[in-house]
């Protein structure tokens, strides 16, 4: 049960609706916020409401405009610290830049690092986001607490009425993971939905957004259905490397689950070319086109906070 009078929850711009959705669910009111532009574009954004000696807990994805999305939460944070918040928790369902969070060639930033010590600066306690890129983001958080929440049980929900309007059995789905990094993920997934059988895939990148299989491992996916689990669509590049394998290997049909939908370069029209038959991702980026299925995060973060707050 969370103490609703000591516990303030706000929404920047990227996130509104699914903050709605949150806050109906733990049965509160969305604490007022301002965020404004200069005319030069520099972003103001403070709370609109006293704080002091509060929990405040802030949502925000970091999608795209990244760079604005970021400064409005640091901007935000910095305000709240400023104001003499108790607490202050960042609750980033899609954490932008998560994808550089390691050297591959010599001279490169480790950029998720980078913006994981901004928000420290800024006077974040909490950073809770949802399905990181990789085991990395851990270590970068120094002196601050994270948490990664797990999108697979809303997704397993999803997928148990899904697959009944489909006509699909369970007996029929094949879990499939594009890398060997999304194992652990697809497994997650597996088990929620009564531990089907799982197969991997070997991925490599010859240059970034571009992605190549070379080989597919575990379950025999032909005549199955495969659900296809990754964390992030961006171009798309590795979604369809993917099918294309599964179907040379005789799968009878593809399901792509992600919690994270960028879809940049037309990526959304270029998959349905490619004979998928359903798309599902998370509402952690807002999604301009109707045209594929939302399974909404609203549940998981307000779980998460009414156990903790």
């Amino acid at each position: 049960m969370i103490n609703k009078e000591q516990l303030l929850l706000f929404s920047l711009t990227s996130c509104e609706e699914l903050t709605n959705k949150v806050c109906e669910e733990l049965g509160v009111k969305r604490a007022p916020a301002i965020v404004k532009r200069f005319a030069d574009n520099e972003i103001f954004a403070r709370p609109n409401v006293d704080v002091k000696d509060k929990d405040c807990i802030v949502i925000q994805s970091t999608c795209n405009p990244v760079n604005d999305r970021l400064m409005e939460l640091l901007i935000f944070i910095d305000a709240l610290k400023r104001s003499e918040a108790k607490s202050i928790a960042a609750i980033i369902p899609y954490f932008g830049y998560v994808r550089q969070d390691r050297i591959i060639d010599f001279g490169d930033p480790i950029t998720a690092k980078l913006v994981a010590g901004c928000l420290k600066e800024a006077g974040c306690d909490h950073v809770i986001s949802v399905d990181y890129h990789s085991n990395n983001m851990a270590s970068y958080f120094e002196g601050m607490k994270a948490t990664d929440l797990h999108s697979t049980k809303v997704f397993a929900e999803y997928y148990f009425k899904r697959l009944k309007k489909l006509k699909i059995p369970l007996n029929d789905i094949v879990v499939v993971s594009p890398d060997k990094g999304g194992l652990e993920r697809a497994e997650r997934l597996s088990e929620a939905l009564g531990n089907l059988p799982l197969a991997v895939m070997n991925k490599f990148r010859p240059e970034p957004n571009k992605a190549m299989i070379t080989k597919l491992k575990g379950e025999s996916v032909a005549d199955k259905y495969c659900l296809l689990i990754d964390d992030i669509v961006d171009t798309g590049g590795t979604i369809m490397a993917a099918s294309r394998e599964l179907l040379e290997n005789d799968a009878k049909g593809i399901l792509i689950c992600a919690c994270h939908g960028i879809f940049s370069k037309n990526a959304l029209a270029k998959l349905y070319r490619c004979g998928i038959l359903d798309i599902a991702i998370s509402d952690s980026i807002p999604q301009e086109e109707d045209v594929v299925s939302i399974v909404s995060l609203a549940p998981l973060i307000a779980e998460y906070i009414r156990d903790n707050y």
